[in-house]
């Protein structure tokens, strides 16, 4: 797809400056989730992705520890950084979670996204991500940087009380333990449960960086689908109650959601909002060209904001 066959954008806020800077330096700096199997398959695609661009590599029911190592290579190869997902459930045992760590160690790869993972907690070790953080191997293989989920729009099959008990005490344990913790959150359809998230986490009073999940421009079909799956019903609730949305033929658009959020910060400095993490959904092309269509337009934008 081309650039001139992309949807024409709606929301971009040219009219503030603060609000279209922020929104330059979200998506400027935005991280992206790109299945191993894509990657393996298709290597000429990482060649369009920027150099130093943070890559998230899912970890499907499907999917095995050695194509998750041939995608770091791939993306370390390009000039990316791969950040791949270590689903707690899918560990054996300990000696199994050192072996990967190690194998990520000797990749030089310092950046996991810790998950808890879609499958039964008694198949493993460990029943969660909590536990693996716990356990303090993570710090101990050279990983420094640890990325964990967080749900605005509720978890499907997890009370939100129990997942925000859990965050706080993965905080404290980053905390305690000197480890670089990142927060990425589901991605949704609407801002609003994700201003209502920011707000409640702030008075926590504990400062973390946050990436804010979106879903990349896709076909709304496949969006749903995708949706369903990840149980984000506030958001299809809104996106189905959203007359304009719905007409809009085969092509989300992200902004929906970013823009809200790039106003957000620009009111809260202190929440530390620091970049977009779009869900690809197979569509890698369509989100790098719908990515430098954005700042290509807030580039042109720049000249009349400064003047304000």
């Amino acid at each position: 797809m081309s650039a001139e066959h992309v949807k024409p954008l709606h929301g971009v806020p040219s009219d503030n400056t603060l609000t279209a800077k922020n929104l330059q330096r979200m998506v400027a700096t935005s991280s992206l989730e790109v299945l191993a199997h894509d990657i393996v398959r298709r290597p000429s695609m990482v060649e369009q992705i920027a150099r130093g661009t943070d890559v998230f590599i899912p970890y499907p029911p499907n999917g095995t520890w050695n194509e998750t190592l041939h995608a770091c290579r791939l993306l370390q190869t390009n000039g990316c950084r791969p950040i791949p997902h270590l689903p707690a459930r899918r560990v054996r045992n300990r000696t199994q979670l050192i072996e990967w760590v190690k194998s990520l160690e000797e990749l030089e790869v310092r950046s996991v996204l810790l998950i808890a993972g879609d499958i039964s907690a008694r198949s493993g070790a460990f029943k969660d991500s909590l536990a693996v953080l716990e356990t303090n191997l993570l710090a101990e293989y050279g990983i420094n940087q640890v990325s964990v989920a967080a749900y605005p729009d509720v978890h499907p099959h997890i009370p939100t009380n129990l997942l925000e008990h859990a965050l706080y005490r993965k905080l404290e344990l980053a905390r305690d333990n000197s480890v670089e913790l990142r927060v990425v959150t589901q991605f949704g359809f609407d801002a609003l449960p994700l201003l209502e998230w920011f707000t409640k986490v702030s008075a926590w009073g504990m400062s973390f960086p946050v990436s804010v999940g979106v879903a990349g421009p896709s076909k709304m079909r496949t969006l749903l689908t995708f949706a369903v799956k990840c149980g984000v019903r506030h958001s299809i609730n809104n996106l189905m109650a959203n007359p304009r949305i719905v007409r809009m033929l085969g092509q989300w658009d992200p902004l929906e959601v970013l823009s809200p959020i790039a106003e957000y910060v620009g009111s809260n400095p202190t929440v530390r909002i620091e970049n977009a993490h779009i869900f690809t959904f197979g569509g890698l092309r369509r989100t790098l060209e719908w990515r430098d269509q954005i700042l290509s337009r807030l580039d042109s934008a720049s000249p009349n904001l400064a003047n304000e």
